[in-house]
């Protein structure tokens, strides 16, 4: 469906890194930005025991992971919110958040967010390499995505040095990096 509808999703080596981390976590409360069709988030669930909250801007994108949700009988433990996740305010801790929608916003994602992760939780964002022009700058050929690979790569450098985390962005699908809260 993903790739019929040309919308992204983490990598198969991605989402299988991240389901072993909850296991190894034993995380039972998991955050996710960026709900896209369900596919993440369907994955955590079957293989995981987490109950998880996810978020998603796009009204179509949200009722194709609402559908993908029932159809695979994890409304129990899936929740999916249809709002900009900037808007969205928890007051339920978190032992993983899982950050995958504009990477322009990946900050501010976090520092909304980071209030709802005690110290241990883990953060893990994806698409931090963005096919390989973090580390290659020139190779993109548009302005436009230009100036987005010039701001993952400045979200990379303000997560590696933020006094709240200890991170580290492995070469694992386009890039994932997990962090620890301090």
């Amino acid at each position: 469906q993903a790739e019929n509808l040309n919308t992204p999703i983490i990598s198969e080596e991605g989402i299988n890194m991240l389901i072993q981390l909850i296991k190894l976590m034993k995380a039972e409360t998991v955050l996710e930005i960026g709900s896209a069709i369900g596919y993440s988030a369907i994955r955590i669930a079957l293989a995981t025991e987490a109950k998880i909250v996810t978020i998603e801007k796009d009204s179509a994108s949200y009722q194709l992971a609402v559908d993908n949700i029932a159809k695979c009988r994890m409304t129990e433990r899936i929740t999916i919110l249809n709002q900009d996740a900037l808007d969205v305010e928890l007051n339920q801790k978190f032992d993983l958040l899982f950050i995958d929608a504009a990477k322009s916003q990946y900050l501010r994602f976090l520092e909304h967010f980071k209030d709802n992760l005690v110290s241990g939780s883990v953060v893990v964002c994806d698409n931090l390499l963005f096919h390989g022009m973090v580390e290659n700058p020139d190779s993109a050929r548009s302005k436009r995505t230009k100036d987005l690979v010039k701001k993952i790569a400045k979200f990379n450098q303000e997560l590696i040095n933020h006094p709240d985390f200890e991170t580290y962005i492995y070469e694992i699908g386009d890039g994932l990096s997990i962090s620890i809260r301090k």
